[in-house]
Parts: C-alpha cells; sequence; structure tokens
C-alpha cells in the first residue's frame, strides 16, 4: 500500500507526482480508481492536469456538477462507482450527508491536496475534530487504502498538527518524538 506525503514549495510539482503515482498504481492494476480531494478553487485545474498530463479523464464533483453526475447512475450506484476518476470538493463531501457514501464508496487511492487543512490541531481538551480531519482519518484507516497526501505547508510550527498530518499515513507516526527526529 502506498502511503505518502510529498511536501514542498508552491509551484514545484506535486502535482505532477501525484499523478504520475496514480497513473503508476493504475497502469500495474494496483488501483481501479482515484480520488482527488482538493478545494473547489483548484478543483478544475486538477482536472485538466488529469487530462493534459495523464490522459485521465476525470469527473468534477462539485455541488453544481452533483446533480448531472447522480442523473447518469442506475439505481442505487454511487458516482464513485460510476467514475473511476474523481476530483471532489473536500468541503462538499466532508459533509454529514455526503461523506458516509463516499467512505463506502470510495476508490481504492485518494490524493489529498493542500493536506494541511484537513488536520485537527492540538486543542485544550485534547485533539480538535473537524469534519475534513474526521474524513481523511477515516479513509487512512483503511490499511489497504492508497493515500498521498499533498501540502505545501507540512508542519506549521505546531508539532501536535504536524502529528495528526503524518498520523495518517501510519498510526505510529501520530506518537513520533519529533526531538528525536530533529
Amino acid at each position: 500500500t502506498v502511503r505518502l506525503l510529498i511536501a514542498d514549495d508552491v509551484g514545484i510539482g506535486k502535482t505532477i507526482e501525484a499523478g504520475l503515482i496514480a497513473t503508476e498504481l493504475i497502469a500495474i492494476g494496483e488501483a481501479r480508481g482515484v480520488a482527488v480531494l482538493c478545494s473547489p478553487a483548484l478543483a478544475e485545474q486538477w482536472v485538466d492536469e488529469l487530462r493534459t498530463k495523464f490522459s485521465l479523464e476525470a469527473e468534477l464533483v462539485l455541488p453544481s456538477t452533483i446533480r448531472r453526475l447522480e442523473r447518469q447512475c442506475i439505481a442505487g450506484e454511487s458516482i464513485f462507482e460510476r467514475f473511476s476518476v474523481t476530483v471532489i470538493s473536500t468541503d462538499f463531501i466532508k459533509s454529514d450527508r455526503r461523506r458516509s457514501e463516499f467512505l463506502r464508496t470510495c476508490p481504492d487511492l485518494v490524493i489529498v491536496d493542500e493536506a494541511h487543512t484537513c488536520v485537527a490541531d492540538g486543542g485544550i481538551g485534547g485533539r480538535a475534530r473537524t469534519q475534513r480531519y474526521d474524513l481523511i482519518r477515516a479513509l487512512a484507516e483503511d490499511q489497504t487504502r492508497h493515500l498521498v497526501l499533498v501540502t505545501a505547508t507540512p508542519h506549521s510550527g505546531k508539532d501536535e498538527t504536524f502529528r495528526n498530518l503524518i498520523g495518517l499515513l501510519h498510526p505510529d507516526l501520530h506518537n513520533l518524538d519529533l526531538d528525536q527526529v530533529k
């Protein structure tokens, strides 16, 4: 199972790296589908990059496209079962109404763009839980799912937040003593 954090500056090629990983996993039969979770502002860019650079035709899953996509499904079929490559607004899919269907029918490869925005930070009464973090954590719990986290801001200065991010890759990393790693 591929579990990676791609962390580099803006404009260095994280999207290309993630796309290369996706096309390789699909080509060798290790992944049957891919879902890219990203902000709505980056969704069309992801669709374009996947199409032009990797010949992957992705369906855009946003509040404005969901009805059209659902009309193309056979009764009882999820859009994530119908379309093997999707680019999805993280804010749209994190909602209680949509999250359970996505978790149930999600492809075996998930790329999370701007992954740092999906992590709970350390709170006074324990870890703060957000809908985004709950969604990504639930996806990560399936240890057979390929997960590629992409961010230009892996560490914001808060060790607990960074541990939550890398803990999505493997549970043992959640308790990593960062002072020993430095």
